[in-house]
């Protein structure tokens, strides 16, 4: 089949999952193009040379079995150049959108109705929405799609971490390398994995670090955070910096804290579930597919009280060892059972074949 994948500028997540779905197609023997941005192409290394844009996107879908966009915001642009009836697009292939972040608001602001308006016509154009988590799925439902399902975004690094021998990284390479980073071996290590922006909870994270009562060293790893002063106050939070591999850090790690307000089906969740590291995670979006009855699940709340609950389930966590320990061995299980990326391509690849028939 000829794929056509159209992404919006990206830095993280969709980045990743467009560029290991485009390889793994490929690999299969799929014709793919990508149509996106010149600097999130580089990042990514994505195949050919278009750009995202109408005319770029009603060329090249003239030649293709199907177009998939990734996000809203490229499911936009791909919804006007697929657009069928038209003697520039008299046929059209067929349009798919994956949705991996939210599209509905809260409120009624003349800027949120006016995109609320513009997604329901894209997601009721779409021959097919699917959504990163089940929550996803709802909206699109609600929002009038007429085919809508659950697609889980796999991470890259599962099928290496779920090889990792814990324990053993643990007894001979866990003190040099948090001593390294300025870090005391001899003290429980709780670690988020995340970009600074408001959406990750990091000023929660901050006052969950300043109202633990444990001996814990509280580290935030990922990029921004030289801007980081509008979100974490100075609490005690260790600023690790950007890391290009986070794996010794979720092998080092006794617990992973997800404050964000919301998710899909974060892959760093994924990832410290696969490496057999404990999970606090807000109880919203994606999260609770992956976290039900294997991570801490924490209701999201007002900031007054909301940071003493992320403090009071790392407390609880790092006091129950025979339970943190139940709770990863639960949780790496559940990760074996996930599909990798040839099986989520292979997947992708059959639903494209029933949109054609």
């Amino acid at each position: 089949m000829r794929v056509l994948l159209c992404l919006a500028s990206a830095a993280g997540g969709i980045g990743t999952h467009v560029a290991d779905l485009a390889a793994s197609l490929a690999a299969d023997g799929h014709d793919v193009h990508v149509a996106t941005d010149p600097a999130t192409r580089g990042r990514f290394d994505l195949p050919g040379e278009a750009p995202l844009t109408v005319a770029t996107v009603r060329d090249l879908a003239r030649g293709a079995d199907v177009v998939h966009a990734h996000g809203f915001r490229a499911g936009l642009v791909a919804a006007v150049g697929t657009r069928r009836g038209s003697l520039l697009a008299p046929g059209g292939a067929p349009f798919v959108i994956s949705l991996h972040n939210q599209v509905r608001g809260a409120g009624l602001s003349p800027r949120r109705l006016v995109g609320e308006l513009a997604a329901r016509r894209v997601i009721r154009r779409a021959d097919l929405v699917t959504g990163a988590s089940s929550d996803l799925v709802e909206d699109a439902l609600a929002l009038g799609a007429r085919r809508a399902e659950l697609a889980e975004v796999p991470s890259p690094r599962v099928p290496a971490l779920l090889d990792a021998d814990r324990e053993g990284w643990r007894t001979a390479e866990r003190a040099g390398f948090l001593a390294g980073h300025g870090l005391d071996p001899r003290r429980p290590v709780v670690l988020t994995l995340a970009r600074v922006a408001p959406q990750k909870g990091l000023e929660a994270l901050a006052g969950a670090c300043d109202s633990s009562g444990t001996d814990a060293q509280w580290v935030l790893v990922g990029p921004g955070q030289e801007e980081i002063s509008p979100f974490v106050p100075e609490l005690g939070v260790h600023l690790a910096g950007a890391a290009h591999d986070v794996t010794p850090w979720l092998l080092a790690a006794d617990v992973l804290v997800v404050p964000s307000e919301w998710e899909a089906r974060a892959l760093v969740v994924q990832e410290a579930m696969a490496a057999g590291t404990p999970v606090v995670a807000t109880d919203v979006g994606g999260l609770p597919d992956l976290l039900h009855d294997v991570g801490v699940l924490v209701p999201p709340a007002p900031r007054s009280t909301f940071a003493g609950r992320i403090a009071g389930a790392v407390d609880e966590v790092l006091g129950d060892p025979l339970r943190s320990s139940r709770l990863a061995r639960a949780a790496r299980g559940r990760a074996r059972t996930w599909d990798g990326l040839d099986a989520s391509a292979t997947r992708w690849a059959l639903r494209y074949a029933a949109l054609r028939t």
